[in-house]
C-alpha cells in the first residue's frame, strides 16, 4: 500500500510541474506579444498611402528618399522602408541607381569635411541652344557652398572669356557676402576656361583655389552631383532657343533648389527651413496645396493654414 501511494504522489507531482511549466510559457508568450505590439511602428493611414502614391505618380523622377523629404515638409514622418513598401505593393519600383556607393575615408574626404563651411565648389555645365543660325553651345558656371548647399548660378554665355570669368568671380563674392559665406577655398577642375585672373581673385593667405586631380570628377562631387540634378530634374526636359530662356530656366530651378527642395544630405529639409517642420507642427490638419514652376515640372507641396 505504501509503494502505491508513493507512486501516485510522484505521478501527481510530475504532471503538476508540467502544467505549471506550460502555463508559465503561455504567460511569457503573451507578454512578448504585447511588447512586440508596443514596439512596432504604427500602420500607415489610408490617406498617407494615397499621398505617397500621388507624389510618386506626379513626379516620376523622384526616389524613396526624395518622397520622404517632401513628406517631412508636410509634418509627416514615415520611414523610408514604409514608403518603399507602399511603392513596391503598387508596383511603382524605385530607381535602384539613386544610392551612390559609399567610399572609404581618404585624405581628400577628410580635407573636405574639415573645411565644408568655408569651401565653395564650382563647375561648368552646358546646354545646346537652337538659334536661327544653327546650334550653339551655351555655358553656365555653377557655385555651391558645401556647408549650406546654397547655389549661385552665373548668366549663360556662348563665350566664357577671361573678362567674363573675372566678372563672375566678383558676382559670386558679392553673393557670398550677402549670404554670410566665407569663401576661403574654391574647388574646380583643370578646365582651361578657369583663367589665371579668376584663380588670382580668390587667392588669400589662408586659402585659395584648390584644383582637383586630372580625370577625377569625384573629387568635385558636390558640384558634379548638383549639375546632374539640374539636368535630370530640369534641363533635359527643355529645348532652348535663346540665352534669355536658358537663364530663366536655370535661375528658376536655383530658386526652387535654395528655397523649397528638400536635401537628403541635410536631413531631408529645405535650405530655407530653420526648424524641422515634422517636429514643430503639432497637428497634421489642413488642406495639402501644391505650387509649381516651369509648367509643372518643379513642384512644392505645403499645408494651407486652417
Amino acid at each position: 500500500m505504501r509503494w502505491y501511494c508513493l507512486f501516485w504522489i510522484f505521478v501527481r507531482a510530475f504532471f503538476v510541474r508540467r502544467v505549471n511549466l506550460a502555463m508559465e510559457n503561455l504567460a511569457l508568450r503573451q507578454q512578448l506579444a504585447i511588447l512586440k505590439q508596443k514596439a512596432a511602428r504604427p500602420r500607415l493611414t489610408k490617406s498617407l498611402r494615397v499621398l505617397i502614391l500621388r507624389l510618386a505618380r506626379e513626379n516620376t523622377g523622384w526616389g524613396v528618399r526624395r518622397i520622404v523629404g517632401e513628406l517631412r515638409k508636410l509634418a509627416l514622418i514615415p520611414s523610408r522602408s514604409s514608403v518603399r513598401r507602399v511603392l513596391v505593393d503598387e508596383k511603382i519600383l524605385p530607381d535602384p541607381h539613386r544610392h551612390a556607393p559609399k567610399g572609404v575615408q581618404t585624405p581628400w574626404r577628410k580635407f573636405i569635411a574639415m573645411h565644408m563651411n568655408v569651401m565653395v565648389a564650382c563647375d561648368f555645365f552646358c546646354k545646346t541652344v537652337w538659334t536661327p543660325l544653327g546650334k550653339r553651345t551655351a555655358y553656365v558656371l555653377a557655385f555651391i557652398h558645401l556647408g549650406s548647399r546654397k547655389v549661385f548660378l552665373s548668366p549663360s554665355t556662348y563665350h566664357p572669356t577671361d573678362a567674363w570669368m573675372r566678372q563672375q568671380a566678383r558676382n559670386v563674392s558679392m553673393w557670398a557676402e550677402d549670404e554670410g559665406i566665407d569663401v576661403r577655398f574654391l574647388i574646380h577642375d583643370r578646365d582651361t576656361k578657369f583663367s589665371k585672373a579668376f584663380d588670382e581673385y580668390f587667392r588669400s593667405d589662408d586659402g585659395g583655389v584648390v584644383k582637383t586631380p586630372y580625370q577625377a570628377p569625384i573629387a568635385n562631387c558636390f558640384a558634379e552631383s548638383w549639375i546632374g540634378s539640374i539636368k535630370r530634374e530640369c534641363l533635359n526636359h527643355f529645348f532652348c532657343f535663346s540665352l534669355r530662356q536658358l537663364d530663366h530656366i536655370v535661375q528658376t530651378y536655383a530658386h526652387y533648389y535654395n528655397e523649397y527642395r528638400p536635401h537628403q544630405g541635410l536631413g531631408n529639409k529645405p535650405l530655407s527651413d530653420q526648424k524641422d517642420p515634422s517636429l514643430t507642427s503639432k497637428t497634421q490638419t489642413g488642406t495639402i496645396r501644391r505650387r509649381q514652376w516651369l509648367g509643372g515640372l518643379l513642384k512644392h507641396y505645403y499645408r494651407q493654414a486652417a
